[in-house]
């Protein structure tokens, strides 16, 4: 295999930050934080940071889906402490004959 055919093959195997947040459903700015967190494997090729395929999916498989319900457990207790926050029903202000 040539050095040309080496390269070509790698660099179909690698997600920018971007890219990988977009193939993960983050957004690049959480992503990045997700990187930090979760220490997932990150190639640095001059400026840029990229992911390997592999590595995305192995995240995809053992930690997007605990993410998720964590983020869902956050929301239904957000949701539980407005509900408990919020005031009484308005009686109808109809006129009543």
């Amino acid at each position: 295999m040539s050095t040309d055919q080496v390269q070509r093959k790698t660099q179909t195997q690698l997600f920018d930050i971007p890219s990988a947040a977009y193939q993960a459903g983050y957004s690049t700015r959480q992503f990045r934080r997700i990187i930090e967190e979760d220490h997932i494997p990150v190639v640095k090729i001059g400026r840029k940071d990229y992911i390997t395929a592999s590595a995305l999916a192995r995240w995809n498989s053992t930690h997007s889906e605990a993410r998720l319900d964590a983020c869902i457990k956050q929301l239904d207790r957000w949701l539980q402490e407005d509900a408990r926050r919020s005031p009484e029903p308005v009686p109808s202000f109809d006129d009543v004959e």
